[in-house]
């Protein structure tokens, strides 16, 4: 299992030549890697520069930087370690984050001549702030102090107690040459007087974050179908899969089991562990989609729109309460914004700042929001799903992690209006009591409230069968109002877009402005395709029993083709409108609905009447 190490450090401080070193003393760099670092090195009049072995960009090999983060594999006895090096100058900040956001381990490079710097304190609370742990430091260039142990004892004491000021501590402190190899793989007579561990034994030390026995977290990348077998690709970020496994599908809670595993180069499996990238099939045809999340039947992740976050901010622009941006958790894509910040941190100075808003270079910790419910966990349970990125516009502008659910948090919300998002203003949302009550609204238009949802394939009829019965309720005096595509699609919904999640998104919201129009005492007429069974019965949920009536439009997709006024079966059949329902999505049929009405079979005029005596009979339409 890999393990990801970053090493850190102030300007100059030797970390490049550190790994650079490693890698030729253990014979892990190719010949012609070598061949040309001794090249440049020798163009530039020096002896081999153990940095250029892994510096990349001209840039770095002529100022002896590194600028952009660097990753490359290590491999000590049978453990294998990737190691990221990070840029130590404060403008390339982001790229330092960049490669410790997925570290489980750290070294903090620390040079003997120069002692602690402000970049070793900085990026040792950076370490801090991303929930890193695992902490070695080196204290390297003993060579150039004639290598002291009261210079190595005064900078281990030094950073000691920076460390226990933001409440870390280093697993431990070795003094090391990294040019000359002293105390790297083997212990330097140099160094006579230190006893601990060499830095490749202190590699050995180190061990994964997460072990394969706790909750399983499988994120859906991508779903590949070959026939009737149904693939879901993804990377176990959590625990392991094992064949016949009881799982659970998020965000729909649906149960099933692991029907087989395929592991490359090895193809089917009997198990896999984390950090493996496998594709599954379930036992059960579920629907899946990038975003998706497979977890143990217990231990699930949190889902919200809500938690607490800390966020490291780089963006050009100062993250602000009420601003909105895309956040990324796992493979999920959600708008997201700040409701408040409760701390904003200066990581120049280490110190707290009365501010608004949050700087690039600061540190933000407070509420956020996000357009959907979205799953992650606590980043001190689980890691690889408790962090994110914040992305405005097309750039990441910011990485964080989840620090609590936001238990007792109002989770409603709303979107900002122009004036607050400009003020800086927080909204807080509170349930006020209707004044006039639906009893009183019922009363006055003498007839219940309720929901009559039509649901069926497209081309079924269901948009027809209620404008059909609308005009029949209102001729009868019946308040009724019908939500279709057409009303819902180009105002209210018409910054979602047609991927499964965005239909997801596009049915709970009409649930919400139907549960409203009962409350306003109307019978509410809505005409979708709704496919999922999950997102009908969440609909179903929002309202008393006799307030939903579930109607499938029952119609063969041969028919509907057929029908096809608008042409989107012939489009989704010549792949130019993908994830259609009935050609390469599926449509789940109502089990239990209050009425089937056979388009296929019948009239429109016979349908529409049949949906109208239902309605009377069965709806207190008299309801004085």
């Amino acid at each position: 299992m890999e393990m990801t190490v970053v090493v850190l450090g102030h300007v100059d401080h030797g970390k490049s030549t550190l790994i650079g070193r490693l890698l030729y003393d253990t014979g892990q760099v190719q010949a012609d890697r070598v061949n040309f670092a001794c090249n440049r090195s020798a163009e530039q009049g020096r002896s081999l520069e153990y940095a250029f072995l892994l510096d990349g960009l001209a840039e770095e090999q002529e100022q002896g930087i590194t600028i952009d983060f660097t990753q490359t594999r290590l491999r000590f006895e049978n453990r294998d370690f990737v190691i990221a090096d990070a840029p130590g100058h404060r403008e390339f900040l982001k790229n330092m984050l960049s490669g410790a956001s997925q570290a489980e381990a750290a070294i903090v490079v620390i040079d003997a001549t120069e002692g602690v710097r402000e970049q070793s304190r900085r990026h040792g609370y950076l370490l801090s702030l991303l929930g890193v742990t695992q902490i070695a430091v080196v204290v390297n260039k003993m060579d150039l102090v004639d290598w002291s142990k009261p210079v190595f004892q005064s900078i281990q004491q030094e950073y000691e107690e920076f460390l226990q000021g933001q409440g870390m501590e280093a697993m431990q402190y070795i003094p090391i040459a990294a040019y000359t190899g002293d105390n790297l793989i083997q212990t330097s007579e140099n160094l006579a007087w230190y006893q601990g561990p060499t830095v490749r034994e202190q590699f050995l030390a180190f061990q994964p974050a997460r072990k394969a026995q706790e909750a399983l977290r499988f994120l859906v990348q991508d779903v590949y179908r070959f026939g009737s077998q149904r693939l879901l690709a993804g990377r176990i970020e959590s625990g392991c899969l094992t064949q016949g496994q009881d799982v659970v599908v998020w965000p729909t809670a649906e149960k099933t089991k692991i029907q087989r595993i395929d592991c490359w180069p090895r193809l089917e499996t009997l198990s896999a562990h984390q950090r493996e990238c496998v594709a599954v099939e379930l036992a059960d045809p579920l629907f899946a989609e990038r975003g998706m999340m497979l977890s143990g039947a217990v231990q699930p992740p949190a889902i919200s729109r809500c938690f607490r976050a800390r966020v490291v901010w780089l963006g050009r622009k100062e993250l602000a309460v009420g601003q909105r941006y895309k956040l990324k958790l796992g493979c999920q894509e959600v708008g997201a914004w700040f409701e408040r910040f409760d701390r904003v941190i200066d990581i120049g100075n280490l110190q707290d700042a009365s501010l608004a808003g949050v700087p690039a270079g600061f540190v933000g910790e407070g509420l956020l929001m996000t357009d959907q419910p979205i799953m992650f966990d606590e980043f001190s349970a689980i890691p690889a799903t408790g962090r994110f990125v914040l992305v405005d516009g097309y750039q990441i502008a910011g990485g964080g992690i989840v620090l609590a659910t936001a238990a007792g948090e109002r989770q409603n919300f709303t979107r900002f209006s122009h004036e607050q998002q400009t003020t800086g203003t927080n909204p807080v949302l509170f349930n006020e009591p209707n004044y006039i009550s639906l009893q009183e609204r019922r009363k006055r238009n003498r007839h219940h409230s309720f929901v009559i949802w039509l649901t069926g394939l497209s081309g079924a009829g269901k948009s027809t069968l209620a404008r059909g019965l609308e005009e029949k309720l209102f001729s009868a005096g019946v308040q009724t109002y019908v939500l279709d595509g057409d009303n819902i699609r180009g105002g209210l919904n018409q910054d979602l877009s047609f991927s499964t999640g965005g239909r997801r998104e596009n049915i709970r919201r009409v649930g919400e402005v139907a549960k409203l129009f009962v409350d306003a005492g109307f019978v509410v007429l809505t005409a979708f395709i709704s496919p999922y069974a999950n997102d009908r019965g969440r609909v179903r949920e929002l309202l008393l029993p006799e307030e939903f009536v579930e109607v499938f439009v029952k119609c063969s997709l041969k028919a509907c083709e057929q029908r096809d006024v608008k042409g989107l079966y012939a489009k989704a059949r010549q792949g130019i409108v993908r994830q259609f329902t009935g050609i390469d999505d599926i449509y789940e049929t109502p089990e239990q609905p209050e009425l089937v009405i056979d388009t296929e079979q019948y009239s429109v005029e016979s349908c529409v009447e049949q949906l109208y005596q239902y309605v009377i009979a069965n709806c207190r339409l008299a309801d004085k």
